[in-house]
């Protein structure tokens, strides 16, 4: 742990409880414990790896004789395995009654005799149980409904079975009783995790409980995985967030992490968006290696270390540590320098709705989010999530200059509402598909009740066009082309609305982070191709000081200091910054003296 030290890091995850059942695995306690205490030692705090959804029967057995009771059944009435080829590892059953006190047990000896700092639950989801006890629990789940007639079609549902998996897996779900499994699923595991949070906390008030539970914009994940991400915010301290969406270039999609550590944030959850790749040292692992950190720092994520740790020729791997140790120092320099820049708000005039139930049961509204979010990143408009849910109030943040309802089928009337009171209001709203078209259940309406109530409303737009980007993966890894027409429709309707205070103009493959503190706007561009950002990319700025606004430029992990940019105005209330040429990532600093805290109705149609 002393390397760890040295490198900055201050947070480790450490094996503990792989699955393989307690009584074989203490046999490494004392080592563990050692590596604890040693990590504590040299500052470093130490989380314990758990593994939440994998039970290896082979030596687990031999402690508990039962243990086949607590293993999930597929549809076939066979064990279900991980991943369906992982012969050797069972999935749990959520509900067996060994399982959530067996967690505990581990937990609690993980945090008061072994020492951590907090546990980790790794592959923490849920797939499918089709076992006689999950049947039984969900026949009480329907049993709860009023008129089941009504809602499910038949008069009882105490002969319901649970439904297989459907093909293909995602679609449109509109099926009530498919719903209804993919609702009782996802309550019932964030209700265990709720269980478990407040149990590691009884251990040590002071335990960061954390869970990795893969990619968290992941298409279909309450179905195939049991996650509701509305409900998990209060259930973690922290997400681990595994995928392939280690960031670069690939087929001409731009892999990034960014809508992961967006959908964490606004559900107030720090996020380890951890991509599973290592730079290794190869001749362009210092780039690869800088990519993911500083994404991290820009993003909103936690910065992390994939591999420094990894075990090689049973021992840390020296000449990773010599390799890497320059760069983490330069990283670690960069953050703390510019301070102000990293941690100012963020500043994010544009918002996609994102609808609990559009995306629980539509992949049509989960991919016209994908779609949007492509276009606003390859144009560096800045924006943020704003996630909804049937049953909760709708409210739309004060700073936000346009609403984008992107396809966003499955809303309640109270969301419709909300919706039409913001753009009647002179909120900008653009809407865009069948949004409102169906009830939070995917129920068709007779008529859209969101459009009929924006009829006539001059801060709105609403088309049953939907922005559209070839998608190519939306699993492990998110993989979105170029939008269609790049988007110019959407663009369009943006600029007719609403004239943005801050513009840039970069190549597509830059993606940009925006921050601002009083009259001060912080700009991070991140280059997320190979080949550096030429001598071109611009920043504009408008409004009644623009002509008094101050830009500096720095590119610190080049080892280029702030340097002032000389202005190019065209008119007392516009002004445009030419950026030198970088390699990586910049930072700007633009000044503005009593800038304005909004955009304004444009005049003109000009591109953002």
């Amino acid at each position: 742990m002393k390397c760890g030290k040295v490198l900055g890091l201050n947070f480790c995850h450490c094996r503990f409880y792989k699955g393989m059942g307690w009584d074989f695995e203490s046999r490494d306690f004392p080592n563990v414990k050692r590596l604890v205490e040693n990590a504590h030692r040299h500052g470093v705090r130490v989380l314990a790896y758990v593994q939440f959804s994998t039970l290896y029967y082979e030596t687990m057995l031999e402690e508990i004789p039962d243990l086949a009771d607590w293993a999930a059944i597929d549809e076939n009435g066979k064990k279900r395995t991980y991943h369906g080829d992982g012969y050797y590892r069972w999935m749990p059953c959520m509900n067996a009654p060994g399982f959530e006190p067996y967690l505990k047990k581990v937990i609690r000896i993980a945090l008061n005799e072994g020492g951590f700092d907090g546990v980790m639950l790794d592959n923490a989801f849920m797939s499918p149980c089709h076992c006689s006890r999950c049947t039984a629990l969900f026949r009480e789940y329907l049993a709860r409904e009023p008129d089941p007639e009504h809602r499910f079609g038949i008069p009882t549902v105490r002969h319901v079975m649970p439904p297989p998996p459907r093909k293909p897996a995602y679609g449109e779900l509109q099926d009530p009783v498919e719903q209804a499994w993919i609702r009782f699923r996802s309550e019932r595991l964030t209700t265990l995790y709720e269980r478990l949070y407040a149990f590691t906390k009884s251990c040590n008030p002071k335990a960061v409980f954390s869970a990795n539970i893969c990619n968290i914009r992941r298409s279909n994940m309450a179905n195939s995985a049991a996650l509701d991400m509305h409900g998990l915010g209060a259930c973690f301290d922290l997400y681990v967030s595994q995928s392939g969406n280690a960031p670069g270039l690939a087929d001409g999609c731009i892999i990034n992490r960014i809508r992961e550590m967006k959908l964490a944030k606004v559900l107030s959850t720090p996020i380890l968006a951890l991509c599973d790749e290592d730079a290794g040292l190869s001749d362009e692992a210092d780039s690869k290696y800088f990519l993911p950190l500083m994404e991290d720092a820009v993003f909103g994520g936690i910065p992390t270390d994939r591999t420094v740790m990894k075990p090689d020729r049973n021992r840390v791997s020296p000449e990773l540590v010599a390799f890497r140790r320059p760069l983490l120092k330069r990283f670690n320099t960069t953050l703390r320098e510019n301070r102000e820049s990293f941690s100012a708000p963020t500043y994010a005039p544009l918002h996609l709705l994102y609808s609990r139930e559009s995306m629980m049961f539509s992949e049509k509204a989960y991919r016209a989010v994908l779609s949007a979010e492509e276009i606003l990143l390859r144009n560096h408009l800045p924006y943020g999530l704003l996630p909804t849910a049937a049953g909760k109030p709708l409210k739309i943040p004060s700073a936000c200059s346009v609403l984008l309802v992107c396809d966003q089928r499955c809303l309640s009337e109270s969301e419709v509402a909300a919706l039409v009171q913001f753009a009647t209001r002179g909120g900008r709203l653009i809407v865009t598909g069948e949004s409102g078209a169906y009830d939070p259940s995917y129920r068709q309406r007779r008529e859209n009740p969101l459009v009929n109530g924006l009829a006539g409303c001059g801060s709105a737009v609403c088309r049953t066009g939907v922005d559209t980007a070839p998608i190519k993966g939306t699993g492990w890894t998110i993989q979105v082309g170029a939008p269609t027409d790049g988007g110019r429709r959407l663009l369009e309707e943006i600029n007719k609305l609403w004239q943005p205070e801050l513009s840039i103009q970069a190549p597509a493959t830059v993606f940009a982070e925006v921050k601002r503190s009083a009259n001060t706007f912080h700009v991070h561009l991140l280059n997320y191709a190979k080949e550096p950002v030429a001598q071109g990319a611009r920043i504009g700025i408008r409004g009644k000081h623009a002509a008094r606004a101050v830009c500096t430029f720095a590119a610190p992990l080049e080892n280029r200091l702030s340097s002032p940019v000389a202005a190019k105005t065209s008119g007392e209330d516009v002004g445009t910054f030419e950026l030198p040429a970088f390699r990586e990532y910049a930072l700007l600093r633009i000044d503005c003296p009593a800038a304005s805290e909004s955009g304004r109705p444009a005049a003109s149609t000009a591109t953002p």
